[in-house]
C-alpha cells in the first residue's frame, strides 16, 4: 500500500486504527484533519464503545472554532460533506441557530434543504443571513440551468418561426415621405430617401399559459427545490405565462412570487399530506384558454384522498384540452420515486408522466407547447 493511500484509511477509520496502519505516520495538515473528524464523528465512536476526548457539545462551545478548522483544512467537496454530515446526521442543530456558525458555513444544497426544514425554529435576527444562502445557492442553479431553458426555447422559436412578411407590407409611407422631403431632387422629379420606416407587428400568438403545479408534502423537498428555480425561469420567458401554484392538504398561490425562488422557498410550508385532486381543480381554474394551456405537476403522486376522485378530476381537464404533465418526484441521488400504480392510470388517461432531470424538462416542455 503506498503511504498516501494508507495516510487516507488512517483518515477514514481514525486513531483507533493505528496500530494496523503505523508505517507511515500522518503529516501535520493531516492530523489537524484527523482532529476535526473525530470531534464530529464522536458519538458513532462512543457507540462502540470507544474513548474519546474532543466534542462538538453545545456546553464547550466549539461549533465556529470547529467550522473555520473545517474550511481551512478541508477542499471543498469534502467540507460540504462532513457539513451536511454535522447538521443532518449528527443533529447539531446548533450550526443553524448560531449567526456566527451560519455566516461560516458553506452554501450548497444540502445545507438549503436543511435551512428549509428547521426555519421555523430559527429567530428572525437569523433569518438575513438565511436568506443569503438561499440566494447563493438559488443563483448557482440559475447559472447551470437557465442557459439550457433560453436555448431551448429561443431555438425551438426560431426554428419554427414563419416566413417573415414582405419588407412592403411593414413600409410606413407617410412617415418615411414625411421624414424624407429634403432629400427631394428637384432635377429628377422624384424622392430620395435616406432611412426608410416600417410598422411592428404585433404578436401573432398569445403566450402559453403554463402552471407548474408542486407538491410541497414532507417527502418532496429536493423536487421543490428544483422547481422553484425553474419557475423563476419561465416566469421571464416572453413565450410563457406562468402561474404558479403550491400545495399539500391546502392549496398556494404563489404566481406573484414566481420569479423570485428565493422567496417561493422561504413562503413555502412543507408537512405531510398530499391532496393533488384538490390542487388540479384549482389549476383547472387558471386555464382560462385550455387548448393553450401546460399543467406541469412535480409530485410522487401518493394522494392522500380519493383515487378516484383524483382520476376523475384529470380526465376532466384532459377532455377540455389541457396537456398535463408529470415529474416524478427525485432524491437527491437522482433516485425516483413514485406511486407505480397510480401514475400507470394517469398514463392511460393520456397525462404523459416522466422521471427526469431539470435540464431534460425544458426540451419536454417546449414540446408540449408545441415550439
Amino acid at each position: 500500500m503506498t503511504s498516501s493511500l494508507e495516510q487516507r484509511w488512517r483518515l477514514v477509520l481514525g486513531r483507533f486504527a493505528n496500530k494496523h496502519l503505523c508505517s507511515v505516520p500522518l503529516s501535520r495538515q493531516q492530523s489537524q484533519q484527523d482532529q476535526v473528524l473525530e470531534q464530529l464523528y464522536k458519538k458513532q465512536l462512543e457507540r462502540r464503545g470507544l474513548r474519546t476526548s474532543g466534542t462538538l457539545d453545545d456546553s464547550q462551545l466549539q461549533v465556529v472554532d470547529w467550522l473555520h478548522r473545517a474550511d481551512r483544512l478541508f477542499p471543498k467537496t469534502v467540507r460540504e460533506k462532513i457539513q451536511d454530515h454535522a447538521v443532518r446526521e449528527f443533529g447539531i442543530k446548533e450550526l443553524l441557530k448560531n449567526k456566527d456558525c451560519l455566516g461560516n458555513l458553506t452554501p450548497n444544497l444540502a445545507l438549503l434543504k436543511q435551512l428549509l426544514a428547521v426555519r421555523a425554529e430559527l429567530s428572525p435576527e437569523l433569518m438575513q443571513e438565511v436568506r443569503r444562502i438561499i440566494q447563493t445557492v438559488v443563483d448557482e442553479l440559475l447559472q447551470q440551468l437557465q442557459p439550457k431553458f433560453n436555448q431551448t426555447f429561443s431555438g425551438r422559436l426560431n426554428r419554427h418561426q414563419s416566413s417573415p412578411q414582405p419588407l412592403l407590407a411593414n413600409l410606413d409611407w407617410p412617415k418615411t415621405i414625411r421624414r424624407n422631403l429634403k432629400y427631394y431632387d428637384r432635377q429628377r422629379q422624384c424622392l430620395l430617401p435616406q432611412t426608410i420606416y416600417f410598422s411592428s407587428r404585433s404578436q401573432k400568438h398569445l403566450p402559453w399559459r403554463v402552471i407548474l403545479c408542486l407538491d410541497q408534502s414532507g417527502s418532496m423537498m429536493d423536487s421543490v427545490i428544483y422547481s422553484a428555480v425553474i419557475a423563476g425561469i419561465l416566469a421571464r420567458l416572453p413565450c410563457v405565462d406562468l402561474k404558479l401554484v403550491l400545495f399539500d392538504t391546502n392549496v398556494v398561490d404563489l404566481s406573484a412570487k414566481a420569479h423570485d425562488p428565493v422567496e417561493v422557498l422561504l413562503s413555502g410550508q412543507m408537512c405531510g399530506g398530499t391532496h393533488i385532486a384538490k390542487a388540479w381543480s384549482y389549476c383547472q381554474q387558471l386555464a382560462e384558454q385550455p387548448r393553450r394551456t401546460v399543467i406541469a405537476t412535480v409530485s410522487d403522486f401518493e394522494e392522500g384522498a380519493s383515487p378516484a376522485a383524483l382520476l376523475r378530476q384529470a380526465a376532466q381537464m384532459l377532455e377540455s384540452g389541457i396537456k398535463m404533465l408529470g415529474i416524478t418526484a427525485m432524491a437527491a441521488d437522482a433516485t425516483p420515486f413514485y406511486d407505480i400504480a397510480m401514475t400507470a392510470k394517469l398514463g392511460q388517461l393520456g397525462m404523459e408522466i416522466a422521471s427526469l432531470s431539470p435540464d431534460v424538462f425544458a426540451d419536454w416542455l417546449a414540446k408540449a407547447m408545441e415550439l
